[in-house]
């Protein structure tokens, strides 16, 4: 990894039978310093966070957080982190794991959500666009139309939801709202043109997962024109259409959708 990269991993597991690794799940309390003491506590006493997360923490009097740890102490165990961690007055509920023949995954925090609440599933891109592939070579003609419909039923639904939460009323303010495209992994969003009276925007996507590292000569981003198409119907109010215009599969620098009714 470089300077300039900025990677949201997501703790999954960690394996290296050399080092001695930690799982915690806890709960801190939302006050001013709470992370800070706990990521004292544990550097006090030779105890390095690899990995984790703090969610939930600013909508209620405490969040969950979960972490990979490394000791530098070879005769520390969970139990005596447990009870290290709990001795601080902004951390309860304390479940620490150890890891198995050197290999530790996170069994502790579960179910995966968006920090909206909503329930989530992650698994890895190949896996997804491997998917997407068979439906397209199990019926070659109408294929693409299926995963794009597939995408404006799904992106219609959840932006019918999001929209109840923010609805933006500028082209600066649905940007923003395009943006959790990329916060979720998708791919870099840009929204270059919106005329809100004729229904129409222009959208620029880069490293689209359904197309980044491919070839085909041809634009492949089906899903994800699909599911901008339903967004932004949801946002108009009336059903419009996406047309991917430019696609790095097809030898562009980027992909490139054009939305309208």
């Amino acid at each position: 990894m470089t300077e300039e990269d900025r990677n949201k991993d997501v703790m999954i597991y960690r394996y290296d039978p050399k080092k001695k690794y930690f799982l915690v799940s806890l709960h801190l309390e939302n006050k001013p310093g709470a992370l800070g003491n706990l990521a004292n506590l544990l550097g006090i006493r030779g105890m390095n966070i690899l990995e984790g997360y703090f969610g939930g923490i600013s909508y209620g009097t405490k969040g969950n957080a979960g972490f990979f740890l490394e000791s530098t102490n070879q005769r520390m165990d969970k139990g005596w982190i447990k009870d290290f961690l709990e001795s601080s007055v902004y951390v309860s509920d304390v479940e620490v794991r150890e890891g198995v023949e050197g290999f530790l995954a996170d069994s502790l925090n579960f179910p995966l959500t968006w920090n909206s609440g909503e329930r989530a599933v992650l698994m890895r891109m190949e896996g997804l666009r491997a998917m997407l592939r068979a439906v397209i070579e199990a019926d070659p003609e109408k294929g693409e139309q299926d995963i794009y419909n597939q995408g404006f039923n799904f992106g219609k639904a959840s932006w019918q939801d999001l929209l109840k939460v923010f609805r933006p009323k500028t082209k600066e303010g649905l940007g923003e709202l395009l943006a959790i495209y990329t916060a979720a992994g998708w791919g870099k969003s840009d929204l270059v043109e919106l005329d809100m009276a004729r229904k129409h925007a222009r959208l620029r996507f880069t490293e689209g997962f359904e197309c980044v590292d491919m070839s085909t000569g041809k634009p492949e981003s089906h899903f994800t024109r699909g599911h901008m198409a339903g967004a932004l119907s949801a946002f108009f109010g009336s059903d419009v259409k996406a047309v991917e215009t430019k696609c790095t599969s097809a030898g562009d620098d980027h992909c490139e959708f054009v939305v309208s009714p």
